[in-house]
């Protein structure tokens, strides 16, 4: 349990009138019904969900010194930060492990049409080329290229160089590497020299493929 989950569990503990009397308190004036906020304070207690709206009605409603409730909210916010960077390390390992080489393709439309769609048939998947063999990075950079630019052709030939949802494709981001850099082609096959060194990000090879 989070710091305030454990400080307000001290406070109340199996009293099922303070917590109701608490409930009712972090609830919006007039409310009756006590389902709804005895479901937040719960979720308070065990994640901190909504401890920013709520922590001035803490310091009141919780009966103790207020220096006890502030270091217990001082506390849950570095515990919920620690958690939140032990998520995006979670998320960077997961992608890391998953990753293959693949073709990220840039249309004319950074917003889908058809937002809904789009997302229930796969969102930006539409804007993957994937990559075979799974060895693709034991080749050659040389090698490498060739493969991606006879993605690149086949892309223009098969799919008149459409993208579903994002209209024509104006660029190519090859990516080999999990680490977001890559190198930037353009419809035509040919390398955005600024990229060329594999360092680029999507963000701003974004910007000068337009400069193309």
């Amino acid at each position: 349990m989070i710091a305030i989950g454990k400080l307000i569990q001290q406070i109340i503990g199996n009293d099922k009138k303070k917590r109701h009397e608490l409930a009712l308190s972090l609830a919006p004036p007039g409310t009756k019904d006590l389902g709804k906020p005895l479901r937040r304070l719960a979720e308070l207690m065990r994640t901190g969900e909504r401890l920013n709206a709520y922590q001035e009605k803490l310091r009141s409603a919780l009966g103790v010194d207020e220096m006890l409730v502030n270091d217990a909210i001082e506390d849950t916010f570095e515990q919920l930060k620690l958690e939140e960077e032990l998520q995006k390390i979670q998320r960077r390992r997961h992608h890391r492990k998953n990753f293959t080489p693949h073709i990220f393709m840039q249309g004319e439309r950074a917003v889908p049409t058809q937002i809904t769609i789009c997302g229930l048939t796969g969102g930006n998947r539409h804007r993957i080329i994937p990559i075979n063999p799974a060895d693709f990075r034991s080749l050659t950079v040389e090698e490498q290229f060739e493969i991606v630019r006879r993605l690149i052709k086949e892309h223009q030939e098969e799919k008149g160089g459409e993208i579903l949802f994002f209209g024509r494709a104006i660029a190519y981001w090859y990516r080999p590497t999990p680490d977001g850099n890559g190198v930037l082609f353009d419809p035509k096959g040919h390398i955005v020299p600024s990229t060329l060194d594999g360092k680029a990000r999507y963000g701003e090879g974004s910007v000068r493929i337009k400069q193309i």
